[in-house]
């Protein structure tokens, strides 16, 4: 059976299905996806969020780079680098297009967006540095984002395809400009 005919076509009866186990859960390939789908899916829609994406756009466009890297996850090297910078490259795409805007929710809830409130929305209402990341300009916004989910300026600079100096330039603005604004909220309180 080719790995075409594995993913579109259920198995005959008495065949087991290459993709999962003698317990149902998914193995090999699968079961690396599966496990690297929970461990990054959650920290992918922050990092977008952190970039200024709203958490249904960021969940969105995340469930979206999931999807792609699935399909390519066997050619990718460095999953975490190769989802984080496509899900980067997607919002930058999203917020430059005119898109129309929906007037009701959708008829069906994203499983990534449990209501009454997500835990990313509990994330996002706990922690101010949000609100003050999305005040930052873009490329600032962008090079903080990355930082804070463990990326080093090489390896921001080689994603983005700028300069180390660059990347180093904007990360210190954004970090003068972001302790600036928390030594006033301090002295304000």
């Amino acid at each position: 059976m080719s790995e075409a005919d594995s993913h579109s076509s259920p198995p005959r009866v008495g065949q087991s299905d290459p993709r999962y186990d003698t317990t149902g859960e998914p193995s090999g390939r699968d079961a690396e996806f599966t496990a690297f789908y929970r461990a990054w899916t959650k920290p992918l829609v922050g990092f977008l969020v952190l970039q200024g994406a709203s958490v249904v756009l960021a969940a969105d466009l995340a469930q979206d780079a999931m999807a792609a890297i699935y399909r390519r996850w066997s050619e990718v090297e460095h999953p975490r680098a190769w989802v984080f910078k496509t899900a980067s490259r997607a919002l930058i795409r999203a917020v430059t297009t005119v898109r129309e805007t929906p007037t009701a929710e959708p008829s069906e809830p994203s499983p990534l967006l449990r209501r009454p409130v997500t835990d990313i929305e509990k994330w996002e209402q706990q922690h101010e540095i949000v609100e003050l990341v999305r005040r930052l300009p873009p490329r600032q916004r962008q090079v903080m984002a990355w930082t804070l989910y463990g990326h080093t300026p090489k390896e921001i600079a080689e994603q983005l395809g700028l300069s180390s100096e660059a990347v180093r330039s904007n990360l210190h603005h954004a970090r003068t400009t972001l302790s600036t604004h928390l030594a006033r909220e301090e002295d304000g309180r």
